[in-house]
């Protein structure tokens, strides 16, 4: 079984923004009576404006001849109105904006949980959950790498590996992974077990990745290569070496190597080089 360490150095050995007021002239009056009446009244009308009040008085006359004054106070009035207006701005539904649906987080917390939901994947058939565990930025990489080789002779990388055709080739090599447990036993393949432990994750050294970087243009911090790693169903006789694979450390997050699947697992099932 390859190990990344193996991958790095054949990759790297194959290339690499004013209110309007409205006034009427007065007409002059013929007598005096109507010329003292009229400044009389100009003269009332101007103490009531400057007290600068906004009562208003009606006066209409009854039946025994007297007159009756109604007073009706605009202050009463404004004062209703923003009460009003206050209640309606107070019933009125407050609109609340629904937050969307936090993206799921990709990666994992560390390399052997990663591991885990690798193997877990392949026992239970999940090739789309494979997938998504690798990260953009190396599948990125390694098509940009591809392009600068005559590997795939003229061939856009990413229409050779779109993501229907490695799926589709993650199914062919877990298919192949049962077909194995089938002829071993009667147990099936959600019922299996894998032999994976921490201690099957080896570091690799920091040369190795840097150079792993450079060829691919990442910023990986991280790898691990995983060691042999036996599927077993309860009776050793059975056990068998399973497929192999590689995880990568980025902003905190592990990924399955894409690289390296497809270089130790993958390329058995797919129509490249």
């Amino acid at each position: 079984m390859r190990t990344i360490s193996r991958i790095i150095a054949a990759a790297a050995a194959a290339a690499l923004s004013a209110s309007m007021c409205c006034c009427g002239n007065k007409k002059k009056a013929d007598s005096s009576d109507t010329k003292e009446t009229a400044e009389s009244t100009s003269a009332e009308t101007t103490t009531d404006d400057a007290k600068g009040t906004s009562d208003t008085e009606t006066t209409t006359a009854s039946s025994d001849g007297s007159k009756e004054t109604t007073v009706t106070s605009a202050d009463t009035t404004t004062t209703a109105q923003t009460e009003t207006t206050t209640a309606a701005v107070t019933e009125k539904p407050v609109e609340t904006t629904k937050k969307p649906d936090d993206a799921p987080q990709k990666g994992f917390g560390s390399a052997i949980e990663a591991a885990n939901a690798y193997y877990k994947a392949y026992l239970t058939s999940d090739a789309d959950a494979v997938y998504d565990m690798f990260c953009s930025e190396e599948i990125e990489g390694y098509h940009a790498y591809l392009g600068t080789t005559e590997l795939l002779e003229g061939q856009n990388a990413q229409v050779v590996f779109k993501r229907s055709n490695v799926i589709n080739a993650i199914r062919q090599s877990i298919k192949n992974i049962h077909d194995i447990m089938a002829e071993k036993s009667d147990v099936p393949a959600d019922k299996w077990t894998t032999s994976m432990n921490e201690e099957l994750l080896k570091p690799i050294g920091e040369n190795d990745l840097n150079d792993f970087n450079k060829t691919l243009g990442t910023q990986f911090k991280n790898a691990v290569d995983c060691g042999i790693v036996y599927y077993k169903d309860g009776s050793d006789e059975h056990d068998f070496v399973g497929n192999g694979c590689a995880f990568l450390e980025l902003d905190g997050r592990w990924y399955l190597s894409y690289t390296t699947l497809l270089r130790s697992e993958l390329f058995t099932y797919m129509d490249v080089f």
